[in-house]
């Protein structure tokens, strides 16, 4: 027998039939009105139900938010005033993601998925209306009777990818496969016709999808699982498809090539850590661990990139090999060619690290060391040190509102922690990331040395009360550059960081400790770490992506503002050269001399109309 409920057909063998609403919660919570019938193949001595994979939905289900606004509007019980802000809030969340409402599916997984990447301040609206559209467009989205199923937005899959998908094993593995059977539907293909060019075109459009976390990898895995399943599953199309890593590792490892250019990369890098002030061929001071595993890969990627070129991985010998002018042309133009004829700051540094090599180690004679420097000021004067996101993250505060939203968080943060509700350890964190922003914003030091300060060694106070002065001083060799660092905090600024290491401070750390921003154990905290949680602290408040180490390049964008062309005061606030700040600083420099000459123009345009 069967009993039909909402729409929902059930049988039975030889007992009692469980209620039908716990059958509602098995099917994925998909509402009981969305299906016409769920056949059903059997039902064990326990009641277990056996399900096929073909139940039918509604063709009348809405499945964007156009058709969502058509029912409401047909919906005679609901007041005319109800129905009219549920369809303005349809609308407002389509505008919100730039769509049109038949280009927004009528799902509340796609919905949850790409709100997640959306911030109420940012589309310039308030936090009590978007939750007010949120709410509507929820109510909205149940009374149509919406499929929220995960997948129900996806195209459907066709017979033959079905075929496929239901006779893989194992539930995540098909999971994995699902996004790309279902795309491959849509594009009217079969199995048999799965090849790296319909690979590459399904990973397009994937990464056009933003909301997903993480692209790259669905692709991946479903490469990854179709392979698999050719030795897991009989009658499985033979077919290997092949996807190019995002990232290929194109360097050999340095056990790779001949001992006697281990042996001469190991004398350079000791030679670099030598800090005997007497012994000629030792440097003017001896470099850092980090530096020296970074100049050590800097070998490794020159010799790699030699060797890419068609040279044998035999004939790299000595480091004498890296610096003939042949294979130094040779390795730059392959890393060149890498990146589609780009010059990198990168390329620079490694350049100027083997012109070095040459110079104190292999000791070629002058007019081969001429050329060496010729060639790397040629790359010096064509190197971009201005990489995409960092354009991309400093293009947010071309947007005025977005800088004083950054400027004006310490403040907010403080606010909030005072507020009753968080608990201790919660209020300590939101204003110990208050003083991280507030220095930064005035201190706008390196991560490492911002993770790093310790109260007895670095920090003085000077004066009382509100006349209290903060000094920070880091000496030079505690620094990436060697320059000593000096920074004063006064004001609301000092009062902050007062505040915090005298009532928040001590609930962060069980230990005593004089680390300014220490852990549970007393240590300080990794600058990755600090760096994480102001990053998610910013975005949940302003929708601002902002990590510690941009905070350094809007120091040059905030004192741009106010007094274009004065590069030599971000050098000695930053720390750097005054060579490599006006590389940095020009891409300012060129935004407010054009605003500056169009003024020029507006000027005399009014002029003339005066005239005439």
């Amino acid at each position: 027998m069967s009993i039909v409920f909402n729409g929902l057909s059930a049988y039975r063998e030889n007992g009692a039939l469980e209620l039908v609403t716990d059958l509602c919660a098995t099917v994925s919570r998909i509402d009981t009105g969305l299906l016409t019938s769920i056949p059903v193949s059997t039902i064990d001595q326990e009641g277990v139900i056996t399900m096929t994979e073909t139940s039918i939905i509604d063709p009348s289900t809405p499945r964007t938010f156009a058709d969502v606004i058509e029912l409401i509007q047909k919906m005679d019980d609901l007041s005319k005033s109800r129905r009219r802000d549920l369809i303005s809030a349809l609308r407002s969340m389509a505008k919100f993601f730039d769509l049109r409402p038949e280009e927004v599916p009528a799902n509340t997984y796609w919905l949850g998925q790409r709100l997640r990447q959306f911030h109420p301040k940012q589309a310039g609206i308030s936090d009590k209306y978007f939750a007010n559209v949120k709410s509507a467009v929820l109510a909205a989205l149940k009374l149509a009777g919406t499929n929220n199923k995960q997948t129900a937005w996806q195209p459907p899959m066709n017979e033959a990818f079905k075929g496929l998908y239901n006779r893989v094993p194992d539930q995540s593995d098909g999971f994995k496969l699902s996004r790309l059977f279902r795309w491959c539907s849509h594009q009217n293909l079969s199995p048999d016709q799965l090849n790296d060019a319909v690979i590459e075109r399904f990973e397009a459009m994937t990464l056009n999808e933003t909301f997903h976390k993480n692209p790259a990898k669905v692709v991946r895995n479903a490469v990854l699982t179709w392979n698999r399943m050719r030795d897991l599953v009989e009658g499985w199309p033979e077919i290997i498809l092949y996807r190019a890593p995002s990232r290929v590792h194109w360097t050999f490892a340095l056990d790779l090539f001949p001992e006697s250019f281990q042996r001469e990369v190991k004398a350079w890098c000791d030679r670099l850590a030598m800090s005997d002030i007497f012994d000629e061929d030792a440097p003017v001071r001896a470099n850092r661990p980090t530096t020296i595993e970074h100049r050590r890969f800097q070998i490794r990627m020159m010799a790699s990139a030699i060797v890419r070129m068609g040279t044998p991985i035999d004939e790299i010998t000595s480091l004498s090999d890296l610096v003939s002018i042949e294979n130094f042309q040779s390795g730059i133009q392959f890393m060149m060619n890498r990146r589609d004829g780009k010059i990198t700051e990168a390329m620079f540094g490694l350049a100027t690290g083997i012109k070095s090599i040459a110079r104190y180690h292999v000791k070629v004679d002058d007019d081969h060391l001429e050329r060496l420097k010729r060639l790397c000021s040629k790359i010096d004067q064509q190197a971009d040190r201005n990489r995409k996101k960092n354009k991309d993250r400093l293009a947010q505060f071309d947007d005025p509102r977005n800088l004083y939203r950054l400027m004006a968080l310490p403040a907010r943060l403080m606010k909030k922690a005072q507020k009753p509700g968080p608990k201790p350890r919660s209020s300590a964190l939101l204003i110990q990331s208050a003083v991280v922003i507030e220095t930064l914003l005035f201190c706008p030091m390196r991560i490492g040395n911002l993770a790093n300060l310790d109260i007895d060694q670095h920090l003085r106070w000077i004066g009382s009360g509100r006349n209290q002065r903060l000094f920070i001083t880091i000496p030079g060799d505690q620094v990436k550059n060697d320059t000593p660092l000096y920074y004063e905090l006064t004001g609301a600024s000092a009062d902050i960081m007062r505040h915090y290491i005298d009532e928040a401070r001590p609930c962060l750390s069980d230990t005593p400790s004089t680390a300014l921003f220490p852990k549970l154990d007393g240590t300080p905290k990794n600058p990755a770490d600090l760096s994480n949680q102001i990053k998610r602290q910013i975005l949940a408040e302003t929708g601002l992506t902002v990590n510690a180490h941009l905070f350094r390049s809007l120091a040059s964008k905030i004192h741009n503002l106010v007094s274009a062309g004065d590069a030599a005061t971000i050098s000695h606030v930053l720390g750097d050269r005054i060579e490599t700040i006006l590389k940095s600083y020009a891409q300012f420099e060129q935004k407010s001399a054009l605003e500056t000459y169009q003024l020029s123009v507006n000027t005399v345009r009014g002029r003339g109309q005066e005239a005439v």
